[in-house]
């Protein structure tokens, strides 16, 4: 990889993050007198050049796709190697291979349910796999798509059409991870596995489900083992925290144990998981060449559209300024 062929995607990098929401014009969104207000606020700013077919603040949900699908067009034009813009894509990619099965299994119409954030478009896709003939599609997709369709009519189980779909997922992303050899990759990809295991075993354990089944959820290409996992997972968070802290995600599990002891909040472990993936990204501010800093201007944006879509929701459901605050905690 030559790091000057990134040159200008990083100039161009630094300009879009100027453009980000800034914690003034999100702190005006909160105290909105209400949701139009803030969706009004929010369209006086880059998001107002995602409103096709968007009436109001009812259609949030089309606005941030439409949001997000433009952010990644950003992405494609600045990343020499799309590997990159697929480690982050990819997750968009996958819910609507998700999508797709269900849609066959269940006989509803879900289009609306997808998200267009690469080059791989659902709609193609669909068609192939409703008549069984691809042409263009990955290969990773395909075989996807028939082991979740594989899964469910052995087991009747919406929920194996998720787990098999996850599982393929971080197969694909930690290939390309590894082909790209690029340490900041390799670490968020890593710290996604692990995060997802945990939220995922704390999940299963909350559900009764035994060490089997985790041995079906987990996924094997993180930081921690599954039989470190499954070893611990008969402990309470605190002690799982602890027994974790020297792995690489060990300090933030260690953060998050005393408010997951409070409220049993998986969320509380999901903001933790976010600002992990966010500090491994804090020293690309500081390269001038290389694919780094727009992938972080990628991952910033991405969490700035999760925050726009929880102020939105909150003034819809009449949630007071001050109970948005926490549960958004620091923006």
């Amino acid at each position: 990889m030559d790091r000057l062929d990134y040159a200008q995607g990083v100039v161009m990098a630094r300009v879009y993050e100027k453009r980000l929401l800034d914690k003034g014009k999100l702190d005006k969104m909160i105290d909105a007198k209400d949701a139009d207000e803030a969706f009004k606020i929010l369209l006086d700013s880059e998001y107002s050049k995602s409103t096709e077919g968007v009436e109001g603040v009812d259609d949030y949900e089309l606005l941030l796709k439409n949001e997000t699908s433009r952010a990644f067009g950003l992405g494609g034009e600045m990343l020499q190697d799309k590997r990159i813009l697929e480690i982050l894509s990819l997750k968009y990619d996958y819910h609507n291979l998700k999508t797709m099965v269900k849609e066959k299994v269940s006989g509803k119409n879900l289009e609306d349910l997808f998200i267009y954030s690469s080059e791989n478009d659902p709609e193609k896709i669909r068609l192939q796999f409703e008549s069984g003939h691809f042409t263009d599609t990955k290969s990773e997709f395909i075989k996807a798509l028939r082991d979740a369709e594989e899964k469910y009519s052995e087991t009747s189980d919406p929920q194996m059409i998720d787990i098999s779909v996850d599982k393929a997922y971080f197969r694909h992303l930690k290939e390309i991870a590894d082909s790209l050899e690029i340490e900041l990759f390799s670490d968020y990809v890593s710290g996604s596995i692990d995060f997802y295991n945990v939220s995922s075993m704390l999940r299963a354990i909350k559900m009764g489900k035994n060490p089997n089944f985790l041995k079906e959820i987990l996924f094997e290409g993180g930081g921690i083992s599954i039989a470190k996992l499954i070893e611990l997972s008969r402990e309470n968070f605190d002690r799982l925290a602890t027994s974790l802290k020297s792995e690489k995600i060990g300090r933030a599990l260690l953060d998050s144990a005393e408010s997951y002891k409070e409220t049993g909040s998986l969320s509380v472990v999901d903001n933790e998981k976010d600002i992990y993936l966010r500090r491994l990204n804090s020293d690309s501010r500081f390269i001038s060449f290389g694919p780094e800093p727009i992938f972080a201007y990628l991952v910033a944006k991405e969490k700035e559209i999760s925050i726009v879509r929880l102020i939105l929701v909150g003034k819809l459901n009449n949630i007071p300024s001050i109970k948005l605050r926490e549960r958004l905690g620091d923006i």
